[in-house]
């Protein structure tokens, strides 16, 4: 009885972390949206919303925590069954292509962009090129997010 509710509270914390992370990318691709909008019109209130996008990170990190934390738990308490699921090796993969592209593509393209405001933001060719990886990113993330939600709820095998 024990062990079926930790089960249970280790699933549910592993949802909440991935939802976490998928809203915290839906979030930040909103929020940038808004930041191009504001930006054309009135940067001080732009570079405003700028630093409320450094900060949603935050949130990406506690969610994926959560699911490395829960996941775990999942694996101790199954003794790992699992993992000899093809679904969950596919997933494995996505969620760690999620977070390589989240460090190499995502927070990257970030800094860059907050580089290039932080020096007056004159070098419109780099920042038209720099919104457009970041759409890029936020739409292959999201494309992410939801195939590993899909495998998580089929299960393919």
């Amino acid at each position: 009885m024990v062990t079926s509710t930790l089960l249970s509270t280790c699933v549910v914390l592993h949802i909440i972390g991935l939802t976490m992370m998928a809203g915290t990318t839906l979030i930040d691709s909103i929020m940038y949206k808004q930041f191009w909008k504001q930006y054309n019109i009135d940067r001080t209130k732009a570079i405003g919303m700028l630093e409320v996008t450094a900060k949603i990170a935050l949130l990406f990190g506690t969610g994926f925590l959560l699911l490395l934390l829960s996941g775990v738990g999942i694996m101790l308490l199954t003794n790992g069954i699992y993992a000899e699921q093809i679904c969950f090796k596919i997933k494995m993969m996505l969620v760690i292509i999620v977070i390589v592209n989240g460090l190499a593509l995502g927070r990257r393209t970030g800094l860059q962009i907050r580089k290039n405001i932080a020096a007056g933001g004159t070098n419109t060719v780099q920042l038209t090129s720099l919104k457009k990886t970041l759409s890029f990113f936020h739409l292959l993330q999201l494309t992410l997010f939801i195939a590993i939600f899909v495998m998580g709820v089929f299960k393919f095998n």
